[in-house]
C-alpha cells in the first residue's frame, strides 16, 4: 500500500501546501489504517472482535474504505494540480498578449495621430483590465490593422499580415485555455466531493468499530493501548 503520508512533489514542482482539512483527512486515513491492521492481525484482539461479529469480510470492508479514501484524496490532489496549471497557463498567456498589444498600440498610435484613424483601429481610451473586453479590443485593433488604409503603413512598422495573424490566433486560444480551466475546476470540485464522501463513510465505520472495540476489550488496558484507545 502506498504511504499516505508521502506528499513529496516531483522535482520540477514546488511543494504544495496542505490545508488544515487536507492534513486532518490524511492523518485520519493513516490512523484508521493502523487501527484496522492491528485489530485484524493481533492474536489477542482479533478473537475478541470476532466474538462481537467482526469477521474477515468486515475487516476487508474497512480496508476497502481506507483505500477508497486514499484514492479519492490522491485524485483530488491531482485535480487541484491540474486546475492550478490551467490557471497559470492562462495567466501567463494573457500577460504575453497584453505586452504584445501594448507594443502594437504604442506604435500604431504614433503612426496614426488623428482621432478618426485611432477610432478605426480601436486605439482610443484605456485598455480594459477585464480579460474578455481586452480580447475583444485587441482583436478589433489587429483586424483593422490588416486592412486598408492602415495596412500599408503598419506593414512598414513591423505589422504585416504574417505578424498580425499569430497575434490574433493567440487571442483566440484563450477560449480553449479558459475551457481547460473550467473543466479542471469542475473536476476538482467533483474530486473534493468524492474525497469527502469517502471520508464520511470511513468515519462512520470506524466510529462503530472503535466503540465496539472499547467494549470488547474493556478491562484489558494493554490491548486497548495497542489500538490507541
Amino acid at each position: 500500500m502506498p504511504d499516505p503520508t508521502d506528499t513529496t512533489p516531483p522535482a520540477d514542482q514546488p511543494p504544495r501546501k496542505l490545508s488544515p482539512q487536507d492534513k486532518a483527512i490524511q492523518a485520519y486515513a493513516t490512523d484508521a489504517d493502523v487501527f484496522v491492521t492491528t485489530a485484524s492481525t493481533d492474536a489477542e484482539i482479533r478473537p475478541l472482535l470476532e466474538a462481537r461479529g467482526y469477521d474477515a469480510a468486515d475487516f476487508a470492508a474497512a480496508q476497502a474504505l481506507i483505500d477508497s479514501l486514499l484514492a479519492a484524496y490522491q485524485g483530488r490532489a491531482a485535480g487541484m494540480g491540474k486546475q492550478a496549471t490551467a490557471t497559470e497557463k492562462q495567466s501567463d498567456a494573457i500577460v504575453i498578449s497584453r505586452d504584445d498589444y501594448a507594443r502594437f498600440r504604442e506604435i500604431a498610435r504614433a503612426s496614426f495621430p488623428t482621432q478618426a484613424d485611432r477610432l478605426t483601429l480601436s486605439l482610443t481610451g484605456d485598455v480594459p483590465e477585464d480579460t474578455g473586453r481586452f480580447i475583444t479590443l485587441a482583436r478589433a485593433s489587429y483586424t483593422a490593422a490588416g486592412k486598408a488604409p492602415h495596412a500599408a503603413k503598419l506593414t512598414k512598422r513591423g505589422y504585416p499580415a504574417a505578424t498580425l495573424a499569430p497575434l490574433i490566433a493567440a487571442l483566440d486560444s484563450f477560449t480553449d485555455t479558459a475551457s481547460e480551466q473550467d473543466e479542471a475546476q469542475g473536476s476538482a470540485i467533483g474530486d473534493t466531493a468524492k474525497r469527502d464522501a469517502a471520508y464520511d463513510a470511513l468515519r462512520e465505520f470506524m466510529k462503530e468499530l472503535k466503540g465496539v472495540a472499547k467494549g470488547a476489550l474493556r478491562g484489558n488496558p494493554s490491548l486497548l493501548a495497542k489500538l490507541g484507545l
